[in-house]
């Protein structure tokens, strides 16, 4: 039998061992083995080349495109500050989770931000020192970087959750935004929101939460 990489895939799907598809082509097991390398090195670079995957670890000054400029709108924004975007893919669907820490409410604060992709494969996170502020004020702000993130890779449907139910009843309009920062951040999420054709943001309790928390706390303490 003559052993071409589709042949191997069928055998393996049927559940042949390298053993018994070496027996049956009359070959070795290190020809197979061989064969089996590189359908997947065929298989890694149709993936690569179809999902778009954009590699950002952390924002640069000297990043730019062709014409010198950069993405200086996203760029001046930080959103990359504290980012490590390693398989972030474009015009996709992106689960976020976020959350924001202060110590001492107000003091050091600092947000956290957890990002998976639509096969649930985490592809990105962000720990982001925020300098004096409170705690409703970085989850805001962790769900601005998060909704700022999905618009610069063109995010089709997004989904952010946070452990805050307070902010996201306001989000949603069920409660009252009263004070003036809060205000401010609350109106610049419902700007970045609309600009996202399909974009929720929803509450999960603070054990679902737990990566974008210990990232928070991380970064609240980056700096004393």
């Amino acid at each position: 039998m003559i052993l071409s990489i589709d042949k191997l895939l069928q055998l393996l799907a049927e559940g042949k061992s390298i053993g018994k598809i070496a027996e049956l082509a009359d070959t070795n097991e290190d020809e197979v083995i061989n064969i089996l390398n590189d359908a997947r090195q065929t298989l890694n670079k149709y993936d690569r080349a179809k999902s778009r995957k954009k590699v950002i670890i952390k924002k640069s000054d000297t990043d730019s495109d062709s014409d010198g400029r950069g993405r200086q709108d996203a760029l001046s924004a930080d959103i990359f500050e504290g980012a490590e975007l390693n398989a972030v893919p474009w015009e996709s669907t992106l689960t976020i989770y976020t959350d924001g820490a202060s110590r001492g409410n107000p003091g050091p604060s600092g947000i956290g931000v957890v990002i998976y992709d639509k096969d649930d494969r985490q592809v990105g996170k962000v720990a982001s020192y925020l300098g004096h502020g409170t705690n409703n004020q970085a989850e805001y702000k962790a769900i601005i970087r998060a909704l700022k993130i999905a618009i610069y890779f063109k995010t089709k449907v997004l989904k952010i959750r946070t452990d805050s139910e307070l902010i996201v009843k306001q989000v949603k309009g069920e409660y009252k935004v009263s004070n003036k920062n809060i205000a401010q951040l609350y109106e610049e999420v419902q700007r970045l929101k609309r600009q996202i054709n399909n974009c929720k943001i929803e509450h999960v309790t603070r054990n679902l939460n737990d990566k974008a928390d210990y990232l928070a706390k991380k970064a609240s303490q980056s700096i004393t």
